[in-house]
């Protein structure tokens, strides 16, 4: 890790001018590296054209990203940070707590699909080759938003159980919260994969949702899914799907 990306990653915050600049810049050349991926694939995607694109010199893009894995890997976490930032949302919803579990996890493959170009990041981003070759500060905020994302999930289905709301053990929350999240990053990672197509079809977002009512039916609610519950999910899902895309646009022209 470079001396400023130390330093702005060992503070913890983004306070000082400086550190608010280098923030900014970061932003940006993710951004940026976002559209290369989008136009040349990420495969094909070159490190060495960022920046130019960017107007900065080599010099200020090695503070910022120590390798093209470093790159990936912040690209990855601004993904999930997308994911942490959209639970507020699911939230604040008329949804039971089970149809809000759904939610959670049917919109984190939904905006996968929707961003279809960073869908190798689900594999990539967990790869031990792309782990290795990044810094210790990328990789750690990664897993800090990752943490978040299924954290927010667990205290849902805690609130359930304190409220009455759901009948089960530790163990019992546990195997579906594991399995739920499996699920989630497998369906992500598998969408419009072509090595896939053959073997195995793929899921419609109703597809999706009856696969989750699986899981979460094995459970005992007090409010359990109702039939309506699909209607429900997927109007909270694409509402957030479309405030995203909205958010996508205004940054691709600033």
């Amino acid at each position: 890790m470079t001396g400023q990306a130390m330093e702005v990653g060992l503070s913890g915050h983004w306070g000082s001018p400086n550190q608010a600049r280098f923030r900014q810049r970061d932003q940006v050349l993710i951004r940026l590296a976002e559209r290369l991926i989008e136009q040349q694939g990420l495969v094909s995607f070159r490190f060495s054209e960022l920046a130019p694109l960017a107007g900065c010199s080599a010099g200020t893009l090695y503070k910022h990203f120590a390798s093209k894995e470093d790159l990936l890997i912040a690209i990855f976490a601004r993904q999930v940070e997308g994911l942490v930032a959209s639970q507020p949302h699911f939230l604040s919803c008329s949804l039971s707590h089970a149809e809000c579990w759904i939610a959670m996890h049917l919109y984190a493959v939904m905006a996968s699909q929707q961003a279809n170009w960073s869908l190798g990041l689900n594999t990539l981003g967990g790869a031990p080759q792309v782990l290795e070759k990044a810094s210790d500060f990328r990789v750690q905020e990664l897993k800090m938003y990752l943490t978040q994302f299924y954290n927010t999930i667990l205290r849902v289905i805690e609130g359930a159980r304190i409220q009455g709301e759901l009948c089960a053990t530790d163990q019992q929350v546990q195997t579906v919260h594991t399995m739920l999240s499996y699920f989630q990053r497998g369906a992500a990672g598998t969408l419009e994969n072509p090595l896939m197509e053959d073997a195995v079809a793929g899921l419609s977002a109703r597809q999706l949702y009856d696969a989750f009512a699986v899981f979460i039916n094995t459970l005992e609610w007090k409010q359990p899914l109702r039939v309506d519950s699909y209607s429900r999910i997927i109007a909270a899902v694409e509402l957030q799907l479309s405030e995203r895309q909205a958010e996508r646009e205004l940054l691709a022209v600033i």
